[in-house]
């Protein structure tokens, strides 16, 4: 989807709130079906950042129920009244929200990524700028600018210690989760992957191709910069089409999915052509130079084990990550950005099934069997 798609889109969902009102202003519609309308937008809303931000909203509040339980241990007058702190750690969290949105996009990531010091001041500012937006937003809506004075310093310094406290755990909390992986976190906790664990998976091997002359071209820097920009549009790309993001590569990574689920790793290829093709003028104009990928998909046994002792890492191994390998390698001879296995393609239907186009047995280094193995066309 395009961004004028998009515009289009927002400014017609934008016209479509607009008519209540006008119809309540203007008589042609009820007041009471009017506020029915916004309820049930403003749930469907909700019911809408839960699902997309289920695992930011879980960890932060988590920890604002710990802090809670601990604080009602020692003073109770505290959570007498439950609508007012509900409702600030209700904005406050969408402030939140707004926070890691920002940190997506492409302008604060590089104001970001300048120094460490711009980072902290930023998210020193942001901070403050969530606190103070919530508690006056708060106390707006309870209309209690009379009593704001009357507030204990004590209640002040408890509510501005945990506004700050809570949002940085839960941050580490959410890096830890990353690092380690969405999927395998509970896994890597309950000690699962302590002994090797064997799965069916599909994995899919990326390498970005011609990384070693655009390098030559750019500063070690910049290089680095390059490189990373490409693994962040490719991280989403396959993110959101489910994927696990089992290892990072240098200049490419490795993702797994379900064999039933083997149409959402071509889809997600899809959207990585789409997302660079959109991006195409932002690469061009800052590095001089268009990230290309090669691709290799095979599905079969995989075996998961945690390694490391000081620094923890779940490893990958077996014959189908290899094999995975191979096909991405073979690309470059092939003259194609992806090749799948017969076995990836007998999980696909439909559409996605029709343009995988057969290129025959070919015989992959490090193997004696020969592999039957497709293309997709169109990309």
């Amino acid at each position: 989807m395009n961004n004028a798609v998009k515009v289009f889109l927002f400014l017609c969902l934008f016209c479509l709130s607009l008519l209540p009102a006008l119809g309540a202003h203007y008589n042609f519609l009820p007041d009471i079906y009017a506020r029915y309308f916004y309820l049930a937008e403003l749930g469907l809303a909700g019911i809408f950042v839960v699902f997309l931000y289920a695992k930011h909203l879980s960890v932060f509040f988590i920890i604002l129920l710990i802090a809670g339980f601990i604080l009602s241990q020692s003073d109770n007058t505290v959570w007498q009244d439950l609508r007012v702190p509900v409702t600030f750690w209700g904005l406050y969290s969408l402030c939140w929200l707004l926070y890691f949105e920002l940190g997506k996009s492409r302008p604060i990531q590089a104001l970001l990524h300048t120094h460490w010091l711009v980072h902290l001041l930023f998210y020193l500012c942001f901070m403050a700028a969530g606190i103070a937006g919530s508690f006056a937003l708060t106390v707006t809506l309870y209309d209690g600018w009379d009593l704001v004075p009357q507030i204990p310093d004590e209640l002040y310094a408890l509510i501005l210690s945990m506004a700050t406290v809570i949002p940085t755990l839960t941050i580490g909390v959410l890096k830890i989760i990353d690092y380690i992986g969405a999927h395998h976190v509970m896994h890597f906790f309950l000690g699962t992957y302590y002994r090797p664990v064997e799965r069916t998976r599909v994995v899919l091997f990326l390498d970005m191709a011609g990384s070693t002359s655009i390098a030559e071209k750019l500063s070690p820097k910049g290089s680095m910069e390059f490189i990373a920009s490409f693994i962040y549009d490719a991280s989403k790309a396959f993110r959101m089409h489910g994927g696990d993001i089992i290892n990072y590569t240098g200049d490419g990574l490795v993702v797994l999915w379900q064999p039933t689920r083997a149409e959402n790793a071509i889809a997600s290829v899809e959207h990585l052509t789409h997302i660079l093709r959109e991006n195409r003028a932002l690469y061009q104009k800052k590095f001089g130079a268009l990230p290309n990928f090669r691709i290799g998909i095979h599905c079969g046994p995989v075996v998961i084990s945690q390694i490391g002792e000081e620094k923890l890492f779940i490893g990958l191994y077996g014959d189908t990550v290899n094999t995975a390998a191979r096909l991405e390698q073979m690309c470059k001879e092939m003259g194609v950005k992806i090749l799948l296995s017969k076995t990836v393609r007998q999980y696909l239907t439909g559409p996605l099934k029709d343009k995988a186009k057969p290129l025959g047995k070919r015989e992959l280094r490090g193997r004696e069997e020969k592999l039957e193995i497709y293309t997709i066309e169109g990309l």
